[in-house]
């Protein structure tokens, strides 16, 4: 069985219709494991709010769980604008600490941090502690201006910390939003090549860009590929769709499955049999 170490902090999520409910990468993507049939562990940061206490208590039943205390939990309002997402950040966690024993000898590990919770140092020692022959980056969390209070926006690639970038850049694949890369010029196909240019020539990156399917880009091939879903779903919410791409590809690249066109394809039809699913 596949072993897969999922990082990133809880979220509490607090709804227009005044309900609130346990979020964040790491949820989503370890329901995407579980489906497939792997038994993931769990590196997360969380308070003791009921709302994450939930939270916790679902990802103990997926898998081995390390949680990291903090005075609170990173919470996000959520409403819609113009039918698009808008989230304004309540307050933010501490950050992800390296742990004194953290889990090793997974196969895969992915990083799905959602607030700036995980810093590029705690990720390089992580990645050097547990030894992971893959490492897959959901970089959504490192690409946000946040500021309690206030909407979260894309934060400019020229204001992430070249640090980051280091860390990002020794990694096997990372995969982002097109949403995330709002402030960023041109269209996918330039916003792919300002990543590329931040990134260096290791990885290969994946441009996810929602009902359009994404783009892959890596190095060793001569073109940018673009891929369309054979099916859309609309009407939908289509939150976790981009951390179950995620896990999904990382899956099946520790499987052995070379080839990451073929893994992208896989992840893509994973996310939409999982949104098919919310119409029953």
């Amino acid at each position: 069985m596949t072993e897969l170490l999922i990082v990133g902090g809880l979220t509490i999520d607090r709804f227009a219709d005044g309900s609130s409910a346990a979020g964040g990468s790491v949820i989503h993507a370890g329901r995407a494991a579980v489906a497939d049939g792997v038994r993931p562990a769990f590196l997360t940061v969380a308070g003791d709010e009921p709302e994450a206490l939930g939270g916790l208590e679902q990802l103990a039943a997926m898998g081995d769980l390390l949680r990291l205390p903090s005075p609170w939990t990173t919470t996000f309002a959520h409403a819609e604008r113009d039918g698009r997402r808008l989230l304004t950040l309540e307050r933010r966690s501490a950050p992800i600490d390296s742990p004194q024993a953290p889990p090793a000898g997974r196969a895969a590990l992915l990083a799905a941090p959602i607030a700036d919770e995980l810093p590029a140092s705690v990720l390089g020692a992580l990645i050097d502690a547990t030894g992971p022959s893959l490492v897959v980056c959901l970089i959504q969390g490192w690409l946000r201006h946040l500021e309690p209070g206030t909407p979260v926006r894309p934060l400019p690639l020229s204001e992430v910390a070249d640090a980051t970038w280091a860390v990002l850049g020794s990694a096997d694949v990372v995969v982002v939003s097109t949403e995330d890369l709002a402030e960023a010029p041109g269209d996918p196909f330039a916003q792919a090549a300002t990543l590329r240019a931040s990134l260096g020539d290791r990885p290969v990156l994946v441009l996810t860009l929602g009902a359009q399917g994404h783009l892959l880009d890596e190095p060793s091939a001569s073109r940018v590929v673009a891929s369309m879903p054979r099916r859309v779903v609309t009407d939908v919410p289509t939150v976790g769709a981009g951390d179950t791409f995620g896990a999904v590809l990382a899956i099946q690249l520790a499987r052995g499955l070379t080839e990451p066109t073929q893994a992208s394809e896989v992840a893509s039809d994973r996310v939409v049999a999982m949104l098919e699913s919310r119409r029953t």
